[in-house]
């Protein structure tokens, strides 16, 4: 259990205690211990989102374990994380390559003939000698 994976859940940092897996036939999820490796599909929560998730109305929830603890790093996790690092330092940079901008419009703008103008009649008032507030 690795502690460098993180919640799947919107904006959350903290480290993934759980994974939940879905069963569409059968309308079930499924949460347990955090998988040894990332699953496509499936979710890794935090122990706050493992114990407050919900379902949709009509599914089923199964939950293997219900204290999910944090696990302290291992040696294997330490040594995989150095090991990444120490790969990727050596990689070569690419050069930079320059921006590509494309301009991509609809053909009935260019098409489209342009718009008129609307035809404004000025009409003469708002000189009203009458008015008794002066």
């Amino acid at each position: 259990m690795s502690p460098i994976r993180k919640c799947s859940r919107n904006r959350c940092q903290n480290p993934a205690v759980a994974t939940m897996t879905y069963g569409y036939d059968e309308a079930t999820a499924v949460i347990g211990p955090l998988a040894p490796v990332p699953q496509a599909g499936a979710l890794d929560l935090c122990k706050d989102h493992a114990n407050s998730v919900t379902v949709p109305v009509g599914w089923q929830m199964v939950r293997l374990q219900t204290d999910f603890e944090d696990a302290p790093p291992s040696p294997d996790d330490l040594m995989a994380l150095a090991d990444a690092i120490r790969e990727t330092s050596q990689r070569d940079v690419p050069p930079p390559q320059p921006a590509q901008r494309e301009i991509r419009r609809p053909t009935a703008d260019v098409n489209r003939r342009p718009h008129t103008r609307p035809h404004f009649t000025v009409i003469p008032g708002g000189d009203n000698d009458d008015d008794p507030a002066e």
